[in-house]
């Protein structure tokens, strides 16, 4: 009888590991999913403006992406183009209008979108990175940099952002 108690365990204990380890790979999948949408998203806002969104915050990226917000942080009333669909992303706020919100990642904590500029040919460029923190939530903070030769390249060797998901990726 203790043998067959010892293998029912051994066996429900493989099967609830392999069980949590699926739940982990589906909501990698769902955040690059999400990013690859976003990514698009940022695309479509700069060539209506011309430029990325310079969002200071997450607050500020989904009121950029949901038309409330235009270039140089200004709100815009009434809002303009939405370039998301929010009933498809998990928000902080139940109403996609809540003043505030912002779009969660599969984990439950807001993507991070950092706009920064680079010089290049003696031109500043601007660019973005965008990313999850992962399972962890953890982001090397100041990372990436928002301006000067490394600007948007992400430490990928620092502790914190080794399980961090970028759209690029």
């Amino acid at each position: 009888m203790l043998v067959v108690l010892a293998v029912v365990a051994i066996l429900s204990g493989s099967v609830l590991g392999l069980a949590g380890g699926a739940h982990e790979r589906a909501a990698g999948a769902r955040a690059k999913a999400e990013l690859a949408v976003l990514a698009q998203a940022i695309e479509a806002w700069r060539d209506q403006y011309g430029d990325y969104p310079a969002a200071a915050d997450a607050e500020e990226f989904y009121e950029s992406l949901t038309g409330r917000r235009g270039p140089q942080h200004y709100a815009l009333n009434p809002p303009g183009r939405t370039f998301i669909g929010a009933g498809c992303f998990v928000l902080r706020a139940a109403d996609g209008e809540a003043p505030g919100n912002v779009l969660l990642d599969p984990w439950g904590q807001p993507y991070h979108y950092v706009y920064f500029t680079r010089l290049l040919g003696g031109r500043l460029v601007p660019g973005y990175a965008l990313f999850s923190g992962g399972p962890d939530g953890c982001v090397k903070p100041d990372d990436p940099p928002v301006s000067g030769s490394t600007a948007g390249v992400p430490d990928l060797t620092a502790p914190e952002n080794v399980d961090n998901i970028y759209s690029s990726q």
